[in-house]
């Protein structure tokens, strides 16, 4: 059953009247609909990201190159022994690949209806701190495009996705789900750190929280093991998630001000409109 956090408890669900508008907006938020046209928007901002940073290999692979004499300086160059620690083991290369691939895109969208449905309130701020920190990251990587350890001349490293699970890999090259040069930062770790606070904060079986804890070391381990990431991706992700976690709460704190500033606007050159219901948070 929903609790507080839920659609079911929104405040926004005793008024009545709300006008064509308000109607639309009210039946665009109970079925998800203005979720999908953030979710198509976003994607298609990320395509031209993509597209923008093809032509820059050898950008990419130099600064490739400058992330690992940065971890060398700093003594945690370890992704090549971390990788050795599974390369002749196929199950755990099996596991890895598994966790890399399921473990993105397609738990984003479980995790996603799971809050919608249950912790709207979290889904909310979530979806915030996706957004926030995927606007970062794509501007990142239009600027500083950086090559995977995978794609680094003589790394010594082996794609485990391309040489153990073709179809797994193909199934994201073939589409534009994937930015070979989105390595730094390595969303694809913050992300799951996110939805591990998530999952921790507003889960209340034991299980739960089990995972939200265990889930963003199971894909730390998977970024670098597949030879997908640099360590040092994944403290920039984390950092860039934070960040984003940042603004969507700054959002939330100012979002109740600025929308009652609005309607006092909104009163005072519309006296009869002022009544009617204004748009939910976003």
């Amino acid at each position: 059953m929903a609790d507080a956090d839920s659609p079911a408890h929104s405040p926004h669900s005793h008024h009545d009247n709300p006008g064509p508008w308000g109607q639309l907006w009210r039946t665009s938020e109970k079925y998800g609909l203005h979720e999908v046209v953030v979710v198509v928007l976003s994607f298609l901002v990320y395509f031209v990201i993509r597209g923008s940073v093809v032509s820059r290999v050898g950008d990419a692979i130099v600064r490739g190159f400058d992330v690992i004499h940065l971890e060398q300086r700093l003594g945690f160059y370890w992704e090549l022994t971390m990788q050795g620690w599974i390369i002749d083991h196929y199950w755990l290369i099996k596991i890895m690949n598994w966790i890399y691939f399921w473990g993105h895109m397609p738990l984003i969208i479980v995790f996603a209806v799971w809050l919608w449905v249950w912790h709207r309130r979290t889904y909310i701020l979530m979806r915030n701190a996706f957004l926030a920190s995927g606007a970062i990251g794509v501007v990142i990587y239009w600027l500083f495009p950086v090559a995977p350890p995978r794609l680094i001349p003589f790394g010594g490293f082996t794609d485990t996705m391309a040489v153990f699970d073709k179809l797994g890999y193909d199934a994201q090259e073939t589409k534009a789900f994937v930015n070979e040069f989105a390595s730094v930062p390595s969303l694809h770790f913050g992300w799951s750190m996110l939805i591990g606070l998530a999952v921790f904060w507003v889960g209340r079986q034991w299980w739960l929280k089990a995972f939200g804890l265990v889930w963003p070391v199971a894909m730390f381990f998977s970024v670098i093991m597949t030879g997908n990431h640099f360590i040092f991706d994944t403290i920039t992700g984390a950092i860039v998630c934070l960040i984003g976690l940042w603004i969507a709460w700054e959002i939330d704190r100012w979002w109740p001000r600025a929308r009652t500033w609005a309607k006092e606007r909104w009163s005072a050159r519309d006296p009869v409109r002022a009544n009617q219901e204004s748009p939910a948070p976003p």
